[in-house]
Parts: C-alpha cells; sequence; structure tokens
C-alpha cells in the first residue's frame, strides 16, 4: 500500500514536470551525470540536470540518468498498443511515466557488476500509459565495455506499432541485401577472370572492389540482422572504417587501371595523403563520409581525363559516377548507410559494362592482328621458297659440292638451322629474345656462304629471358638484305634497354642495318613492315611502337614492348 502510494506520488510529479522536459521530438534530452537514487531521478527534480543534444549524449561508463519528453502519435480506435523502440551504446533500465518500462542487459557500477545489453531493442508501452500525447522517458545507463569514446550513446528512440517498427526495419534492408548477392557475383566473376584477361590488373581490381562493396553493404546491414551486444558496436565500426577506406582507395585506382591514367605514382601519391589525412577527421561516420566523397570526386576526374583522350566508355562510367555524386550530395554523412548501396550497386555495374566492352574490343583486336600475322607469315614463307631463291641456292650448292664441298656442307647446315627455327618459332605468340638471335644468326651464316663474305649480329644491353614476336628481327635482316647488296664483312647491331619510369616498365630495341650497295636501305610499309606491325599488336594489344628511318650509319628501326 506504501509503496503503490509512493510510485503514484512519485507519477504525479513526474507527469507534473514533464513540461520542463526537454522533447526528444526537437532532438533534445536531460543528463544527470551522477547515480541518482531513484525517488530523486523520478522527482522531476531539475537540480543537476543539463539538456544536450540527443546524438550528441555521452557521459562517459555511468551510472548515469537520461530523461527526455516522447510523443505517442494518435491511432484509430482498437489498434495495438505501441511499443517503444531504443538504440543505445550501453545497458540500461527505463521507467515511463515514472512507471517501470523494462531492462536491456544489466546496468552496473562496474564492468563486471554489469551485464550488456543489445545495441537496439523494442519493449512494449503499458496500455494505460500509452494514450497520444508527451510522455516521459526516463533512464538509467552504464556502458563499461565500449572500450572508446562514442560521439553519442543514444541512436534512436521511435514509438510506434511494433510490427511496423519491426516491417520498417526490414525493409529498409531488402535492397542493401538485394544488391549484396550482385556484388559478389561480381566479385566472383572478375576473379575468376583474371588469368583469362590480358589486362588482369583491371579485371583484378574491379573484383575486390566489388568484394569489398559487397563487405560494406553486409557490415551495414549486419546490425539489422543480428541485433548483436552493445560492446560489439565499436568491433563493427572499426571494420566498417577498414572496410571504407579500402572501397575509398579501390575506386579510383580501378578507374586508374581501366582507362590506363599516366603518371600514375603522382596519382597513388595523392590518393595515399588524402586518405592518411582522414587521421584527422572526428567520429567515424565523419571519416566514411569524408573517404568516400573524396573517392568518388577522385574518380569522377580520372574519368573526366580519360573522356578528353577518347578514351571509350568513359562516358559510361561518367554516368555511373555521376548518379553516385547525386547520391552522395543528398547526404554526405548518412551515405554508406543508405545511399551506397544503390550508388555503388549501380556504378560497379557501369564499371562491369565497360569493363567488358574494353575486353571485347581488345579481343576483337587481337584476333584481327592474329589473322593478319597468320596470312603475312605465309608470304614471308612464300618468299623465301619461291623459285629465284630455290634456283639461286640449288645452282650454288651444285657448284659447291663440286669445288668447295665443306663449303656445300656448312650452308645446308645453315639454311637446315634456319628452317628449324622458324617451324619451331612460327606458332609462337612471343618467344625468348635468346631464340630470336639464334635464328638471326643462322639466317646471316646463310647469307654469308650465299655472298661469299662474313656477317655478323652485335648485341648490347639486352635481355635474353626478353619475350619479343617470332621472326621479328629475322624480318628486318630479310628486309636489309632485300634493299642492300653486301659485298664485304658487315655488322649488324641490336642495342637493348629498360626503362623504368612511369607506370609500366618498357624495353627500347635499337636495330641498325647497315648500309651496302644496291636499291635502297629498306624498310617502309611492305609486306616484312606489315608482317612487324601484325607480330607486334598480336603480342602486345595497344602497348608497342614501331619506327624506323635512315641514319648515318645505315638504317635504324626502334621498337619498344612492354617489359
Amino acid at each position: 500500500m506504501m509503496s503503490s502510494t509512493l510510485l503514484a506520488g512519485v507519477l504525479a510529479l513526474s507527469l507534473s514536470a514533464s513540461a520542463a522536459v526537454p522533447s526528444v521530438k526537437e532532438g533534445q534530452v536531460q543528463v544527470h551525470a551522477d547515480d541518482l537514487p531513484l525517488e530523486v531521478a523520478l522527482s522531476g527534480d531539475t537540480h543537476g540536470w543539463r539538456t544536450v543534444d540527443r546524438l550528441e549524449v555521452n557521459e562517459g561508463t555511468g551510472p548515469f540518468w537520461l530523461r527526455t519528453q516522447v510523443e505517442v502519435p494518435a491511432r484509430e480506435a482498437g489498434a495495438p498498443t505501441p511499443a517503444l523502440a531504443l538504440s543505445m551504446l550501453g545497458s540500461w533500465e527505463a521507467w515511463w511515466d515514472g512507471s517501470p518500462l523494462g531492462r536491456n542487459g544489466q546496468v552496473g557500477r562496474t564492468s563486471a557488476e554489469e551485464v550488456p545489453g543489445r545495441i537496439d531493442a523494442q519493449l512494449p508501452l503499458p496500455p494505460e500509459l500509452s494514450a497520444p500525447g508527451p510522455h516521459v522517458l526516463t533512464m538509467r545507463v552504464s556502458a563499461h565495455r565500449l572500450g572508446f569514446q562514442p560521439v553519442g550513446t543514444l541512436h534512436r528512440v521511435q514509438v510506434g506499432e511494433a510490427v511496423a517498427l519491426a516491417q520498417t526495419r526490414m525493409f529498409g534492408l531488402l535492397p542493401a541485401l538485394c544488391s549484396l548477392g550482385a556484388l559478389v557475383l561480381m566479385g566472383l566473376y572478375h576473379l575468376a577472370r583474371v588469368r583469362l584477361t590480358r589486362d588482369a590488373l583491371a579485371t583484378l581490381l574491379l573484383g575486390v572492389l566489388c568484394l569489398c562493396a559487397a563487405t560494406l553493404v553486409l557490415l551495414e546491414a549486419w546490425r539489422g540482422i543480428a541485433n548483436y551486444l552493445y560492446p560489439l558496436h565499436p568491433v563493427r565500426l572499426r571494420l566498417l572504417a577498414g572496410t571504407v577506406l579500402a572501397v575509398a582507395a579501390l575506386l579510383p585506382a580501378t578507374v586508374h587501371a581501366a582507362f590506363g591514367e599516366p603518371r600514375r605514382w603522382l596519382r597513388w601519391m595523392g590518393l595515399g595523403f588524402g586518405l592518411l589525412s582522414l587521421a584527422f577527421v572526428p567520429g567515424f561516420d565523419n571519416k566514411q563520409g569524408v573517404a568516400l566523397g573524396t573517392s568518388l570526386v577522385v574518380s569522377a576526374l580520372l574519368v573526366v581525363r580519360a573522356r578528353r583522350r577518347g578514351e571509350p566508355g568513359a562516358w559510361g562510367a561518367l554516368a555511373g559516377l555521376v548518379f553516385s555524386v547525386a547520391l552522395y550530395l543528398f547526404e554526405p554523412w548518412g551515405f554508406s548507410d543508405r545511399g551506397f548501396f544503390l550508388a555503388f550497386g549501380g556504378l560497379l555495374l557501369w564499371l562491369t559494362v565497360v569493363h567488358a566492352q574494353q575486353q571485347r574490343r581488345q579481343q576483337e583486336r587481337l584476333e584481327s592482328a592474329t589473322r593478319a600475322a597468320e596470312r603475312l607469315q605465309l608470304e614471308l614463307l612464300k618468299r623465301s621458297l619461291q623459285p629465284h631463291f630455290l634456283m639461286n641456292t640449288l645452282g650454288a650448292l651444285s657448284e659447291w659440292v663440286e669445288t668447295q664441298p665443306a663449303q656445300a656442307v656448312r650452308f645446308i647446315e645453315a639454311l637446315g638451322t634456319v628452317y628449324r627455327h622458324l617451324l619451331a618459332v612460327s606458332g609462337e605468340r612471343t618467344i625468348p629474345l635468346s631464340r630470336e638471335l639464334e635464328l638471326c644468326r643462322a639466317h646471316l651464316d646463310v647469307m654469308g656462304c650465299r655472298q661469299g663474305t662474313a656477317f655478323r649480329l652485335k648485341t648490347e644491353g639486352v635481355d635474353l629471358d626478353a619475350p619479343v614476336p617470332p621472326a621479328l628481327l629475322h624480318t628486318l635482316l630479310e628486309n636489309a638484305f632485300s634493299h642492300n647488296r653486301y659485298v664485304s664483312p658487315h655488322t649488324f647491331r641490336l642495342q637493348g634497354s629498360l626503362v623504368t619510369e612511369g607506370a609500366q616498365p618498357r624495353r627500347h630495341y635499337a636495330f641498325l642495318a647497315p648500309l651496302g650497295t644496291g636499291k635502297g636501305p629498306g624498310g617502309g610499309d611492305g609486306t616484312g613492315s606489315r608482317y612487324l606491325r601484325a607480330r607486334l599488336e598480336e603480342a602486345f594489344p595497344g602497348a608497342w611502337g614501331l619506327q624506323d628511318g635512315p641514319t648515318e650509319e645505315g638504317w635504324m628501326t626502334r621498337v619498344e614492348v612492354p617489359a
């Protein structure tokens, strides 16, 4: 009887003081840092209480008291009794208009005394205290197991029908969970293609980016799926921050690789310093917002540069980035919570389409180069077996068999070596430079026998294991002998160098064919030159260079390929 009287008194005092309590609808609450006795905390006394923003409640480990005014919305007659949804980093006990409402975990004065509560909770309101209008929510809170100092501990206070609150939460998760499956499938698809594509870096980065975006969506949705204990929230926040940083770095890196942006090291340095500056941004949400915003802006600038260079697919990527930036600007600090799954789902789909188009164009160019190389190779072989060549060769052999048998044997062996090498390399896309040099020296032996003099091939600064298209130098030798007549010993020279500046190392080759007598120095756009270009395109699609021209010492051919 005494307790009922006391409770009724406390309730009356609480209701009379509710007008002085700030409303959660206005975004404010009152907090008291001391662990007050229950009757004092519910009395409506304002001594020691201070008003703060709801999202800035942070009184340390506690226990501390918190109270605010909550509005119960009007509802139709016969509608279910509303429930109260609370999201708070801590264990708490709650009173509604002075009456006990429920608890989440166990509030304690020490970490050992406290039992952690779940981060989200939903409590039914007492039917007799759920009339539409303002009500006072009072809470006693402790948070000994956070392990860090958050910006705010009270995330949500909401009143509504229990079923509607649960459905709203689940409906909010559905789009993210749908995009999660698509992102995982896209990521696995690109990783599976890494070994099959020539532009493996762009494919690898796109696959890893898809999986990181899927991880971010999963971590964002995990709170609604698992409703974990509040000490796990800092762990989830740190995982989220790491994943956001990975996504923020991988997006411009993927755009960089996909469009072959020059001067990559400078861009990487800028991006690295930009991400390091995030250490000075307070709060997890702020860090994530700044990181994703910076990533989108940098990626958009890279795509604009690619569009100016006329890179195919740049318009599509730019459209996806503009869509993502628009969603980001709509809510920058909540972008990773809500707009991210839609923006990055669409953006990564755009990038996948662009990547597929680039791969298709590259494959078509490769197939065209392969067909051209095969056709030109047949023409070169036909030229080596043409009747004029055979008649001269057989005539020389007949003479040498009768007069110089040793010279005949040497010529037959050299000729056999040439054709054996040509047969061995004809089906290869690239061969080591050492095999190409063996073919060239065998060809020089043949030509030396036929011209009655000696020819040498001198190399300098070359890597014998470096890949080159088959018959690359052999074709240059054939061109030289086709356009010159050498009646005295000559030395052909090949100089190689490795250039490591820029995004990808390059190999430079300079081949010098000495001047002889005859109709001209060689080169031009004949079958040999077209064969060289087709072979280089087949071996290094879109990444090679070839220039030739006369010099004082002879005909110089310069070739540049990726290292």
